[in-house]
């Protein structure tokens, strides 16, 4: 049986997962049509960016399924990992004055909150018990 710390885990981070698709969705125009996005459409190929995103998700269902369901330490700390690595993002964006002032930026903030909170439940006692750490 999954402690509840466990479920709420999951809630959070399946619900930051799907805001994040969602402000993929709301920004993915806009965002094709950098300088950036063009020199690597011409340098990899169209295709590149899309696979890029599948990927993406798909590694992030996959440490869902390692934290959630089969407890997998290594997996825990990959999140962790991954997150400091979008808080940091997240931080730097903001210091260059790139603050969120419509709903895409908002649902990408709600998404960061909800990942935060995600990772939060991780360390609750019952979840290192399910990750077989010391409680």
């Amino acid at each position: 049986m999954r402690p509840k710390s466990i479920v709420y885990y999951e809630y959070a981070y399946l619900g930051s997962l799907l805001l994040g698709v969602v402000v993929t969705a709301m920004t993915w125009a806009v965002n094709n049509q950098t300088q950036e996005v063009e020199q690597i459409r011409a340098t990899l190929g169209p295709w590149f960016l899309p696979l890029l995103y599948v990927f993406i998700y798909t590694v992030s269902l996959a440490l869902w399924y390692f934290t959630a369901r089969v407890p997998n330490a290594v997996a825990k700390w990959i999140v962790v990992g991954w997150f400091c690595l979008s808080l940091l993002g997240s931080g730097y964006a903001i210091l260059a004055g790139n603050v969120p002032n419509d709903p895409a930026g908002w649902l990408a903030v709600a998404a960061l909150v909800l990942n935060a909170v995600a990772v939060y439940l991780l360390f609750r006692p019952d979840a290192r018990v399910w990750f077989g750490e010391k409680a």
